[in-house]
């Protein structure tokens, strides 16, 4: 399996993956390495177990699984990391290699964030609402889901995702929703992306020995995603008052309109000074 752990900067490791530990069996004999990988693809050698006697597998496994056993305390005992199982078979020079995605340990929780962070909708109004999803892994979000399929509805609130990435959605209230704080699940899926490129081969720089899992070139997986639940959160109010619509309406153009009358004033001012001083001197 891969390990990426989380609380080290992304070029700790190579492409972001920090140890390599696998078991494997080469002609009959199994064995255990550990490996930590450096930003440039070099790797040391942190544990080994050579030529494995235990058994790996049982009645209650199966044949053709083994167990992983790694102690948390040989990679410093991260609180968070992230994990890709895969598997290898080789014969001379070839070799192919499954992997699954990336599983987030512990299981991610889908962060988000709207703006305003607080959203007040009225009754019978509508808003586009950007917002920020993230988890300690990744921001770039792929789908979003709804309970009901690609929109959510209920009392009249509707809530529908109009950009993926970054997240906007459309929410709209009609004017008989009831009052009340509504809150609105969906389903994020977030990609992560770990290497493109392959790992050089090196030697043990303590021992010189040419391990086989680098023997040949390898690639890592270049995608996996995380998928986690989140909630929107929307407070539904009433409508303005004629009060609060006024008050509302003077607000935003009451300075302007102060000023236009003002103007007027002053104007027609000078115009009936004018007018007067006219009038006099026509006497």
């Amino acid at each position: 399996m891969l390990i990426a752990i989380v609380s080290l900067p992304q070029n700790s490791g190579y492409s972001g993956v920090n140890y390599n530990f696998y078991i494997e069996a080469v002609n009959g004999k199994w064995s255990e390495y550990l490996y930590q990988l450096s930003s440039t693809g070099t790797h040391a050698l942190i544990e080994s177990k050579i030529n494995y006697t235990e058994s790996f597998g049982g009645p209650t496994i199966g044949p053709g699984y083994v167990k992983l056993r790694l102690d948390l305390n040989s990679i410093n005992s991260p609180s968070n990391y992230g994990l890709s199982f895969y598997t290898a078979e080789s014969f001379k020079s070839s070799e192919v290699r499954d992997f699954t995605s990336w599983v987030a340990i512990p299981p991610a929780t889908i962060d988000i964030l709207a703006h305003p962070e607080n959203i007040v909708i009225r009754q019978g109004e509508k808003h586009l609402i950007p917002a920020e999803i993230d988890t300690p892994f990744s921001n770039n979000v792929t789908s979003i889901t709804f309970d009901n399929g690609k929109d959510f509805s209920s009392n009249g609130l509707s809530v529908s995702t109009q950009r993926i990435q970054p997240p906007l959605f459309k929410v709209e209230v009609s004017p008989q929703s009831p009052v009340g704080l509504y809150t609105v699940p969906f389903v994020a899926s977030l990609l992560i992306q770990t290497t493109s490129s392959t790992s050089p081969m090196f030697n043990d720089t303590v021992t010189g020995f040419v391990d086989p899992e680098f023997q040949v070139s390898k690639k890592y997986p270049t995608i996996g995603y995380i998928t986690g639940p989140a909630n929107l959160t929307i407070e539904v109010i009433p409508p303005l008052s004629v009060n609060e619509t006024f008050m509302a309406f003077w607000v935003t153009y009451g300075t302007p309109i102060v000023i236009l009358a003002g103007g007027a004033v002053g104007a027609f001012s000078t115009f009936f000074i004018d007018y007067l001083k006219s009038r006099r001197e026509h006497k």
